[in-house]
């Protein structure tokens, strides 16, 4: 391995030693690199695709990443998409630096970068320099939880404007922006552990989960954070429009939403279970509530009800079928995982 290169392989040969062990040399500058020497342990894992993990459980290197951002060379509207960057590249320190004192308009965007993410803070402010760290162990951070968690969300706003549509106070929509800031922040968190997933055998392990699972569940979540896009949409609309009369839980496009929910809850119990068929049942349920929405938005736009109550039953069947779509492609993403967790490795 050439570490000034940049090399992450080389071929090496099989030796024989004693007539019945077979050994392969490490190279020096991993060993170096790690702080390990003669005598020292290393841990050897045999994968299930057949690859040889080779770790250096023995080291005495602690690794971190850092990034640092210089404000001047940033326009402002941009600082917000570096610092999301730098949270998602798996950061542990982040420094944010600026030849003059940072401007109010830049520590703003700090402070909201910081709501908007898990685990950071400030731990030192010196006024042309700002130092932020994340205190979050990400092998501690389960991610079929924070999963559930995503899901729970999405369906109480739904609820939640379901109610609303039936009569319930406005006021119950009063914290759907705060769940849509929780369930954007959830998505920053599972990608940042997927990537480190990638990265890290050690994460890999912690969190049980492997890296191509990883890069599939990585997907399911911004599946999940579009669906509160949505749903958070349709909260809004609920609170800055009049909600027409004709609407009723039993008929289209609100009857969709028990379909849903009963199929969502089926997929987000496969993340753990094996069970093909309930993925079935929960997709072609999707795709038939899909289909009737569609030609419920067909018929609506040819009918003669008030344009103001047509345009909010053909954004809130707009946002349902949306709904459905991403939930179809959950179900899709499950196969995936499940037909990789089911398949084995044979040898011709």
């Amino acid at each position: 391995m050439n570490s000034e290169s940049g090399a992450k392989s080389e071929i090496r040969r099989i030796q024989l030693t004693g007539g019945s062990t077979y050994i392969v040399s490490l190279p020096k500058s991993w060993v170096t690199q790690h702080g390990l020497g003669a005598r020292d342990e290393v841990r050897i894992e045999w994968r299930p695709s057949g690859t040889l993990r080779v770790i250096a459980d023995a080291s005495s290197v602690v690794k971190q990443r850092e990034v640092r951002i210089n404000c001047d060379e940033i326009p402002d509207h941009m600082i917000f998409d570096h610092l999301v960057a730098s949270y998602l590249s798996g950061a542990h320190r982040i420094i944010i630096s600026s030849p003059i004192e940072l401007s109010r308009i830049q520590r703003k965007i700090l402070r909201e970068f910081i709501k908007s993410t898990r685990g950071l803070e400030i731990t030192n402010d010196q006024g042309r320099e700002i130092e932020m760290i994340s205190l979050l162990n990400s092998s501690e951070m389960p991610l079929f939880s924070s999963i559930n968690r995503m899901y729970l969300l999405i369906s109480r706003q739904i609820r939640d404007f379901s109610e609303v549509l039936m009569g319930g106070g406005i006021e119950i929509l009063d914290d759907s922006s705060e769940i849509e800031n929780e369930v954007d922040a959830l998505r920053l968190l599972l990608e940042r552990q997927a990537g480190q997933v990638l990265e890290s055998a050690s994460i890999e392990d912690s969190l049980g989960t492997s890296r191509w699972e990883a890069a599939e569940l990585c997907k399911l979540v911004r599946t999940l954070e579009r669906m509160g896009d949505h749903s958070y949409a349709l909260c809004d609309l609920a609170k800055s429009h009049k909600v027409p009369d004709l609407l009723n839980m039993d008929s289209l496009p609100l009857s969709i939403i028990p379909i849903w929910q009963i199929s969502i809850k089926l997929l987000v119990s496969n993340l753990r279970n094996r069970n093909f068929s309930e993925i079935h049942d929960a997709k072609s349920q999707l795709i038939s509530a899909q289909e009737d929405l569609l030609q419920y938005e067909e018929v609506l736009r040819a009918s003669e009800i008030h344009i103001s109550d047509a345009l909010f039953l053909d954004r809130v069947s707009e946002s349902l079928r949306r709904i459905c779509a991403y939930s179809i492609n959950m179900a899709e993403i499950l196969m995936n995982i499940q037909t990789h967790r089911d398949s084995i490795e044979v040898s011709y």
